[in-house]
């Protein structure tokens, strides 16, 4: 045990968090791989119970998440720079979005943006008939609503407190309790605080399990039509062992020589496969379809935002729009510490306003481009891809839509290497956001040591494998969102605990143009020339 507690030390790693969060990992995961179809049955049912149950309470939180920091990027907090007066971004902004676009989105965008259209028309929303026009017009305005605003909103509430307690108030720790400190006080760095970070490490374990879940067998099948091969168990595990390689790479190069390389990659690849499927495919169906779609979001935002279905009873909003709603508060955690992580230096207003404008815009564009291809081969008869998903599933509906494109092989090997990018993006992200949260002190410009990336990454890709190979990725998958749902509790903590920060320091100061708060605790007006709202905070001592 003590050359365990030293090999951790070197590490830089907590162990009061590492190694609780280990046996944790490993409580679920041998269950799950000794009984995986009843683990996924029971997960299954107590999704079942939570999306009828608490579906309500999803949909009222996740627009008072979004209305709140819409009135939080408005108002007069949002001049609040995230870092001390001479604090500099360390991103430019291209690759700041893009880092955060990649780690939030990964490439569960590239897995829906083919085939989600054509789920929402043969089942529409609305009381629409199955395979109607209606269901047809209708369907990238669902995929525009469930991949927009309101989820960067989730993604975004965590990020603000902790890149606040990191950068402004100097912390030397990087985890989701520091975010609590303004209603937790000194408990945060408790028992109370470790348990809040064992329990989201364990929801960051569920979430990658959830990409990979959803990408290994559309990217064997992609594997399959590009080389040839069968696409076998072997192959899964193939494929799940190069990602490994590719994101322990990336995590271990660290933010500025890996993650922001492959992310920069990740995009740059993305709009190119993204031009020539608009380009050479029915551009104008695409611009009418996608200008429609935004006229009709526009319309029904508040309708769609709380629609429960009461009467009818079609069950839509609860397979969908909470389904969606619990999957990104499943996610928020992780992309909310990494997110804050690269925001050093923006003021709150352009972390919020950006991430949202530019990042639903990003998602947008998968979906108006490749959702909008998909709803005109379907409406047209060029492509039957409703009957191939019917009796194929979603990687047959995929492979089905990249192959019907020019240049089809070189295509789909351009598309197989950028699902393989985005994948490893977001997972890189996560073995970030690990190593951060599981370090024993980490300043803000500190990251955390190799070693400990190199073992989370390691563990991802372990315990990936190993799911896969006791056929356990679906259940763990569904475990994530169940897991999730103690996170709508802390989520409105998160809103209490950042505004009672933001008025501690601030008070009524913010009602002026340009403050600094000096270190002895007063607000001095600073000079119309000085953008950012303090001078500096004393650091927070080490707990």
């Amino acid at each position: 045990m003590s050359t365990t507690k030293s090999a951790l030390t070197r590490a830089n790693i907590d162990y009061y968090i590492f190694i609780p969060a280990i046996l944790f990992i490993l409580g679920l995961a041998i269950p799950i791989g000794m009984n995986p179809g009843a683990a996924e049955a029971l997960a299954g049912d107590l999704i079942a119970a939570i999306t009828r149950g608490l579906g309500w309470l999803y949909l009222i939180g996740a627009l008072a998440v979004f209305l709140f920091l819409l009135w939080l990027a408005l108002g007069p907090y949002g001049r609040i720079r995230l870092g001390r007066p001479q604090d500099k971004p360390d991103f430019s902004k291209f690759n700041w979005l893009a880092m955060m676009f990649c780690a939030g989105m990964g490439s569960s965008i590239m897995n829906y943006a083919f085939a989600e259209p054509i789920y929402f028309m043969q089942g529409p929303a609305l009381g629409f008939k199955a395979g109607s026009n209606q269901a047809a017009e209708y369907a990238l305005m669902y995929s525009f609503f469930h991949w927009g605003i309101i989820a960067y909103g989730i993604y975004l509430l965590p990020a603000i407190p902790i890149a606040y307690m990191v950068f402004v108030k100097r912390a030397n720790l990087f985890r989701l309790s520091e975010a609590f400190v303004g209603v937790l006080g000194d408990k945060a760095y408790g028992p109370v605080g470790k348990i809040i970070d064992v329990l989201v490490i364990l929801g960051i374990i569920g979430g990658t399990a959830t990409t990979l879940g959803l990408s290994v067998p559309v990217l064997s099948t992609l594997f399959s039509g590009t080389f040839g091969v069968p696409n076998t168990f072997g192959l899964q595990v193939f494929v799940l062992a190069l990602w490994t390689a590719i994101f322990t790479w990336s995590v271990y190069q660290g933010l500025s020589k890996g993650i922001q390389v492959l992310s920069r990659i990740n995009v740059l690849l993305a709009l190119a496969l993204l031009a020539f499927v608009f380009l050479t495919g029915p551009t104008l169906f695409i611009l009418d379809l996608t200008t429609d779609s935004l006229g009709l979001l526009a319309t029904n935002f508040f309708r769609m935002a709380l629609w429960t279905d009461p009467i009818d009873k079609s069950g839509y909003p609860q397979a969908w729009t909470i389904f969606y709603w619990a999957w990104w508060l499943a996610y928020a955690p992780m992309v909310g510490l990494f997110t804050a992580r690269i925001s050093k230096g923006r003021t709150i207003r352009e972390l919020i306003l950006y991430a949202m404008v530019y990042g639903s815009v990003g998602s947008w564009v998968f979906f108006a481009v490749w959702g909008g291809y998909s709803i005109f081969a379907q409406t047209t008869g060029a492509l039957d891809l409703s009957s191939i998903l019917a009796a194929n599933g979603m990687p047959a509906t995929i492979l089905a839509a990249v192959q019907a494109q020019p240049l089809g092989k070189i295509f789909m090997f351009l598309f197989l290497i950028l699902f393989m990018v985005f994948t490893a993006t977001t997972m890189d992200s996560s073995a970030y956001v690990l190593a951060s949260m599981s370090s024993r002190r980490l300043d803000a410009d500190e990251e955390p040591s190799r070693l400990n990336r190199i073992t989370w990454a390691v563990i991802l890709g372990i315990t990936a494998i190993a799911m896969l190979m006791m056929g356990g990725l679906k259940a763990v998958q569904s475990s994530s969102i169940v897991l999730a749902t103690p996170l709508v509790f802390l989520m409105a903590l998160l809103v209490v605990s950042l505004m009672r920060m933001l008025k501690a320091d601030y008070g009524i100061a913010v009602c002026t143009r340009h403050f600094v708060l000096q270190p002895s605790g007063e607000v001095a007006e600073a000079p119309a020339s000085e953008a950012q709202p303090l001078s500096s905070l004393q650091p927070i001592p080490a707990h």
